[in-house]
């Protein structure tokens, strides 16, 4: 399975991306050579335990072939051991980084010694899968067990009990034979005559006997009290048998000669295995990229060092002593102390492994990983330790690399969002004081839908371009995400934040240039601050990214300072985002249709349902204000269902009293395609009410279709052959390829609402429709236009040959027992809307600000927003304003005012008549004020 494919199927979502660690795989073609760069086998596993993907470095370490190696991971481990890596595995899932040693099962079953880590891979806060990394470490755990053998048997040699001890009296000359000396040399006990000693010395082997007569000489010369010699001689068996001998003079030079032998032929053959042992020892450790060596710790003298102690440290202390001193010359400065505590904790008998960097005269720097190993006398104390010594200066820079990635945006180059809060928290505790710029450019949503992420990358690479190049080198600066990015600004620096911000404002006046386009950017800012609006990192760049919000709402280049008090709109927005989970069970949402009829008859060919949401505070919830909030949580799902589920049960309501089936169309969102189950859904539906699949269309938008995901396409062409009809909606709006017609199963196109708009005098709008329902027609498809309000649009449209319209001119959304008569009727008559009188509009206005003290008895600190007021009473304020407000819940300030006069009252909003809000004030005393400040104006025309 190719890189790509395994982060698609670990994926649950087309938008947010998968994470190791904090790296973003957003761009597997970035990511993956990193993956294949690295000498460790890597490897991903699905949630299952499943391995879906690896380096060229497993199937080598394992020596699998790489297509059965698609196993889970228990095929790969001996049983005794699986219990336990289950349970590292299952800590990954959980969200631990775990590092532990076990055995892999090679191919042909012999087993490997492999070090592992394993870390988690997320999305959206969910584990989807493990990250694994494997190192072979068979061949140095062989060497330690290598090593513990030889010491034993070593042991073992100093442990040989005595064999022979007899006494030579060298007064008399004569050997004082003992039980086993006869026993050894194979005598008759019972038989007091013995060798002589010319025999016995023709017993000892003749190499030997010259140096065993030399050292007797000195012994009884009294030159020597003792010695020991290694001595070859005949047993009862007649064979030659390696012997130490030990003679020892005792009471002077008049004493007698103790004798003892050893019998040393095992130790022999142990000495001829231990030298080829060491021999082999030699080889492996020579063999080795890794150093090994025993180092006595009272001196610190190398008892022993491979080869590649040198290699790693290119040098040897003088007389093999390696000191602190000599050491800490080379270690970097930084792990100096670490390597006290080491040193420390090593001395003090506990065995551990450090990493530290070291330095050489011409600039490089290695990174070494030292595990000791203490090993103790019998009476407790440390006779030396075993280092075992890794340079592991690439996997540091392999770690580094991965550490890049994960703190930078790889499109830009630039420190990400992780990056950008490590920044805030180190300048907070260097005691910095500093702003945070939230910049946006506003465009890449709509270059990525009109031209594709291609493009959009170009965009945001040429924003953060002209950004980096316009910032002084003070300014640390840093990549949110898509086109928005953070520059902090100490206060240190010579300019104040606002001429900053206003230089980054004026970069909308020039066009960015995207070969083979120059577009233009509404540069929009946010501004927080340190320490005034916050010393909490995260809290601080949000501070700076709502100030930024409230710089999208205008619509030109804009800058704002975060401010503690939020306007009522975003207020307003949290009540509705708290309100919308409990909106379909308070029976708060309801459907309204809206006709599609036949161009030239007038007939109804169709319905369109929409959705609504009355709110028992906040009135009519307009569905732009509520639907992007369903879908920014998983209440979508929820809503769109509940839209289909609604629709069909009118339909079948209808049907009762005898209207005639029409296809009934609902909108559904793109994100709804990408839960799986959702054509098992629309099949239940259409069951519960026995409707026909043909009387349910589902109109979806380009959006849904850009995202190219197969859950998509799989679900269209499923609904598609069971005869639910599919609409395309807002055609002409966007991207509008033709690709869309022909790839997914497409009943009918919708003519966005804008052609309509125009199509009485733009000659260009004409042309395009036509082009439209020509291609139409050369498909087989529907054609529908939308937002018909005026008898010159439906002219036009009928001498463009449109079959089917849909719009004001013949009726707006109406409830469903409006559209039940309209339904008996089967046709309806065009009727063009009068406009608004002017005498309707009110003449006389007065400048004001209003702020909501108080919801549902919670008190407030919110900001002010302008209103407008046109008359008052001795009890109520008429006024308008373009911020929805709650009826009878909530209390209000307002403040008038006109020239140098003010006027501020407290008022609960009651009603709104005639697109006016009613205010009723609070105290009467307050209401004569009001009335006062009118009469005191002038009033105008």
């Amino acid at each position: 399975m190719t890189f790509f494919n395994a982060m698609k199927r670990l994926s649950r979502s087309s938008t947010s991306p998968l994470l190791i660690g904090g790296l973003e795989l957003s761009h597997p073609e970035r990511v993956e050579p990193f993956f294949k760069q690295t000498t460790d086998a890597v490897f991903f596993f699905n949630h299952l335990g499943e391995i879906i993907y690896f380096n060229e470095y497993l199937p080598l370490m394992l020596g699998y072939s790489e297509e059965t190696l698609y196993e889970h991971f228990a095929v790969f481990n001996p049983p005794e051991q699986l219990e336990a890596v289950t349970a590292f595995f299952n800590r990954a899932l959980a969200g631990e980084t775990v590092h532990y040693t076990a055995q892999g099962l090679h191919v042909d079953q012999h087993r490997l010694t492999l070090k592992i880590t394993n870390m988690p891979i997320e999305q959206d806060g969910q584990i989807v899968g493990v990250y694994g990394v494997a190192r072979d470490i068979t061949r140095e755990k062989q060497l330690e067990d290598d090593v513990a053998q030889i010491r034993s048997q070593l042991e073992l040699t100093e442990q040989i009990p005595e064999l022979v001890v007899f006494t030579y009296d060298p007064s008399t000359r004569t050997i004082e034979y003992s039980p086993s000396l006869i026993n050894y040399l194979g005598l008759d006990p019972t038989n007091p005559k013995h060798l002589s000693n010319e025999q016995v010395h023709q017993r000892i082997h003749p190499r030997d006997f010259d140096p065993l007569k030399f050292q007797m000489i000195r012994l009884l010369d009294g030159e020597i009290e003792t010695f020991e010699q290694e001595v070859s001689v005949l047993n009862a068996n007649q064979e030659y048998q390696l012997l130490r001998l030990k003679a020892l003079r005792r009471d002077g030079l008049n004493g007698p000669i103790s004798v003892i032998l050893y019998d040393l032929s095992e130790v022999d053959d142990v000495r001829r295995q231990l030298k080829m042992e060491r021999e082999q020892t030699k080889e492996i450790y020579e063999a080795l990229e890794a150093a090994i060596s025993q180092i006595d710790l009272s001196n610190g003298r190398l008892l022993f060092h491979s080869k590649g102690f040198f290699q790693i440290f290119e040098e040897l202390p003088k007389d093999l002593i390696l000191s602190q001193d000599w050491l800490f010359e080379r270690l970097d400065p930084r792990d100096r102390p670490a390597m006290k505590r080491f040193i420390k904790r090593l001395t003090s008998g506990k065995s551990g492994t450090i990493q530290y960097r070291l330095l050489f005269p011409d600039g490089r720097r290695k990174w070494i990983e030292d595990q000791q190993i203490p090993v103790f006398q019998l009476d407790g104390t440390i006779a030396y330790t075993n280092s075992i010594m890794h340079d592991i200066t690439l996997q540091k820079e392999y770690e580094e690399r991965l550490q890049q990635l994960a703190m930078h945006d790889s499109i830009t180059g630039l420190p990400n969002r992780l990056s950008l809060t490590d920044t805030i928290r180190d300048w907070m505790q260097q005691g910095t004081t500093f702003s945070i710029l939230s910049i946006s450019f506003n465009r890449i949503t709509d270059i990525n839908n009109a031209f594709g992420h291609a493009t959009g990358d170009q965009w945001i690479q040429a924003t953060s371009s002209l950004l980096y190049s316009s910032k002084p080198k003070e300014i640390f600066f840093g990549h949110l995400g898509g086109d928005e990015y953070a520059m902090l600004i100490p206060s240190s620096y010579k300019e104040d934040v606002t001429s900053c911000a206003d230089m980054l404002l004026g970069l909308s006046a020039e066009p960015i240039l995207i070969e083979p386009y120059a577009l233009f950017a509404r540069v929009s800012i946010g501004v927080s601050r340190f320490p005034d609006d916050s010393d909490d990192p995260i809290e601080l760049m949000k501070h700076s990214y709502t100030a930024l919000r409230r710089s999208r709402r205008e619509n030109h280049s804009a800058l704002h300072h975060y401010a503690s008090n939020l306007d009522i709109d975003y207020y307003r927005r949290y009540r509705l985002e708290q309100d919308l989970h409990y909106a379909i069970e308070r029976e708060e949402l309801f459907l309204e249709y809206q006709p599609k009829v036949d161009s030239w008859t007038g007939k109804i060919i169709g319905l369109e349902a929409l959705i609504r949401w009355q709110h028992p505070e906040w009135g009519r919830i307009p569905p732009n204000d509520f639907i992007p909030l369903a879908e920014e949580s998983a209440l979508h799902v929820a809503i769109g269902d509940w839209v289909v589920d609604t629709a069909c049960k009118t339909m079948k309501q209808w049907a009762r009293a005898g209207a005639p089936a029409i296809p009934i169309s609902v909108n559904v969102s793109p994100k709804r395609f990408l839960i799986p189950g959702f054509e098992h859904q629309i099949e239940q539906i259409l069951t519960k009410y026995n409707l026909s699949p043909h009387l349910l269309e589902l109109e979806i938008t380009e959006a849904a279709l850009i995202m190219d995901d197969p859950n998509i396409s799989r679900t269209l062409e499923y609904v598609s052959q069971i005869g639910v009809r599919i609409a395309l909606d807002d055609f002409g709006k966007g991207y509008s390829s033709m690709v869309y017609l022909q790839r997914y199963p497409i009943n009918v196109v919708k003519i966005d609402r804008q052609f309509a708009t125009h199509i009485t005098d733009d000659a260009k709008a004409q042309a395009i429709v036509k082009s439209i329902l020509y291609m139409a027609m050369e498909f087989n498809l529907s054609v529908i236009a939308e937002g018909i309000e005026t008898l010159r649009q439906l002219e036009t449209f009928r001498a463009l040959n449109c079959p089917n319209i849909q719009g004001y001119l013949f009726s707006k959304p109406v409830s469903a027992s409006v559209m039940e008569s309209y339904l008996l009727r089967e046709v309806l008559y065009p009727i063009e809307a009068c406009s608004l009188a002017e005498d309707s509009v009110p003449s006389f206005s007065v400048q004001g600000k209003i702020k909501m003290l108080k919801h549902q008895n919670q008190a407030l600190d919110l900001g002010f927003s302008d209103i407008k007021a046109h008359r008052t009473s001795t009890r109520f304020l008429y006024f308008t304003t373009d911020v929805p407000l709650p009826l009878q819940s909530a209390t209000f300030e307002v403040r008038l005012f006109e020239g140098i006069q003010l006027v501020s009252c407290t008022l609960t909003v009651t009603a709104i008549e005639h697109g006016q809000y009613v205010g009723e004030y609070t105290t009467t005393q307050e209401a004569e004020l009001v009335l006062r400040f009118f009469q005191s104006l002038r009033y105008k025309e």
